[in-house]
């Protein structure tokens, strides 16, 4: 078998040719004293498998309840990045294995997120405006922390500790 390479494309030429798009996707912790789908509380460095409830093991039965708060701050972000806010959003499943989701799915926003089509002008240094366009924040619940202990040898401890941002209809919310 026979790999052939194309020659690299000079700089100018490719500046010519191509518009090169950049996508950039950014996580934002929210500053909420509750976890996004339940009440447990979140501390920094807590202590492994203390911050947990059914809600975030996945338990049976374990019905989740949106965080209020988190939904406030995920409609902040929306309006300081000149976005629409949805007047209906929806939360999925995102089945997926990692050992910091003892659940084995993370609730999070994709199709229906809480604000769409935004965008930020950012002042460059001579003076002129840039544009960037925001397709959309969504809220999601934070995966845990995994702690290896006892270097390569040793086990892995999952921390389950923050959640992101959310929004969805519940039966009842709380504010923290």
């Amino acid at each position: 078998m026979t790999t052939t390479y194309e020659a690299l494309v000079d700089y100018t030429d490719a500046v010519e040719r191509y518009d090169p798009v950049l996508g950039i996707e950014v996580h934002v912790e929210l500053g909420t004293l509750t976890k996004m789908f339940c009440a447990a509380e979140v501390e920094f460095g807590g202590e492994p498998n203390t911050q947990t409830t059914p809600v975030s093991l996945g338990l049976p039965g374990a019905l989740p309840v949106v965080n209020g708060k988190a939904v406030e701050y995920a409609i902040r972000i929306g309006l300081a990045l000149n976005c629409e806010i949805a007047e209906t959003c929806r939360f999925a499943r995102k089945n997926y294995f990692y050992p910091d989701v003892p659940k084995n799915f993370q609730t999070s926003q994709y199709d229906e997120p809480i604000a769409h089509d935004g965008w930020l002008d950012v002042e460059l240094e001579d003076g002129a405006v840039f544009r960037v366009e925001i397709e959309r924040a969504h809220m999601e619940e934070d995966a845990g922390k995994n702690t290896h202990v006892g270097g390569s040898t040793g086990r892995i401890q999952e921390r389950s500790t923050r959640s992101s941002t959310t929004t969805g209809p519940a039966s009842r919310s709380w504010r923290s």
